[in-house]
């Protein structure tokens, strides 16, 4: 299965060494051409080494942004980058990937499947990817790239301790 990214995800998940996590879940990761300058471009330009790690995964293919999407990025009020992924992982009927709450909401409300950072770690420790102790571990290395609330990171902390591998009982 295929998922479009914006920049978030992929930039927080490769800071914590966990950017593999999207090509074990997904196979492919699309990255419209705006989240690709965002994530990788400028990203090496100030030295980043998540912009290398993004950069050079090969099942990262970056496509052409969705025609009109400055104009619906500027009606909606997010970014580019996040209209992008969401006009093309509704156009293809695929999972779009994002962090920022508003990028979220516009997303869910067009019908869409939405996964954050958050979200892929406890998939990852569902389908038994990973540990519950190294998503919990991810989740606090998580809370240290990006913002989250206390209530957010206290209900990620128990839905992953509540996740299980599939078929363990």
């Amino acid at each position: 299965m295929t998922a479009v990214s914006n920049a978030g995800p992929l930039i927080h998940l490769a800071k914590i060494g966990r950017l593999a996590l999207l090509r074990d879940l997904f196979g492919e990761i699309l990255a419209p051409e705006s989240v690709w300058i965002e994530a990788v471009e400028r990203g090496r330009e100030a030295g980043k080494s998540d912009a290398v790690l993004i950069g050079e995964a090969e099942w990262v293919r970056v496509v052409r942004d969705p025609t009109g999407a400055d104009n619906v990025a500027k009606r909606a009020g997010i970014h580019q980058g996040e209209v992008c992924a969401i006009l093309l992982a509704r156009s293809m009927g695929v999972p779009v990937l994002l962090d920022d709450a508003g990028a979220r909401r516009f997303a869910q409300g067009m019908g869409l499947t939405v996964i954050g950072s958050i979200g892929v770690l406890m998939r990852a420790v569902k389908d038994g990817l990973i540990t519950t102790e190294e998503g919990l571990r991810d989740l606090a290395r998580l809370a240290k790239v990006m913002w989250l609330s206390v209530d957010v990171y206290e209900r990620a902390r128990r839905a992953i301790e509540r996740r299980s591998p599939r078929g363990a009982h």
